[in-house]
């Protein structure tokens, strides 16, 4: 069973529902605003309503996008970190229990003596975290690639276009 909670764990989804929100959100008008200005496809006018825009209009609506991005950015970032950190201390966690687990059976038998064995798979489990520190740091290896898409990307993506609507503001 540890072992199954375990691969679950490393496998689940980082993000909650209301990270995967934010990030969709800040993806979509971070598009929105790269589009903007690289298709140079700020409007000058909407014919169906007979409205013309001066450059100075152009510029309120490339701030109002900025503005936007802004706050899907901060707000993505806020969600995220929660959601990273509770991710991989379950991870963690999870680890530790899936091994404590495989070996608890035979530390049950080298200390067979009453009173014993609680302290000494508590010390064991210390023993074991020391012992694969290289593993965590596979974990991790592992995270911040997974990390680079679901926690990385969007930010990038919100930064860029951010600097672009700034860049073209200015």
């Amino acid at each position: 069973m540890a072992d199954y909670d375990f691969e679950h764990t490393r496998l689940r989804d980082a993000l909650s529902n209301v990270t995967r929100r934010e990030r969709r959100f800040l993806l979509g008008i971070s598009l929105l605003g790269i589009v903007l200005i690289n298709g140079e496809l700020v409007p000058s006018k909407i014919a169906g309503f007979g409205i013309e825009f001066q450059s100075v209009t152009q510029h309120a609506l490339l701030s109002i996008v900025a503005i936007v991005i802004l706050y899907f950015l901060v707000a993505f970032i806020i969600y995220a970190v929660s959601d990273y950190l509770a991710w991989r201390l379950a991870v963690s966690k999870q680890f530790i229990e899936k091994t404590v687990s495989r070996y608890e059976k035979d530390l049950l038998g080298l200390f067979p003596q009453p009173g014993t064995t609680d302290e000494n798979i508590e010390q064991f489990k210390l023993d074991l975290h020391n012992k694969f520190r290289f593993s965590f740091k596979l974990i991790i290896a592992t995270s911040f690639f997974r990390g680079l898409f679901d926690f990385g990307l969007p930010i990038a993506v919100g930064c860029y276009a951010l600097f672009l609507i700034i860049k073209a503001i200015v």
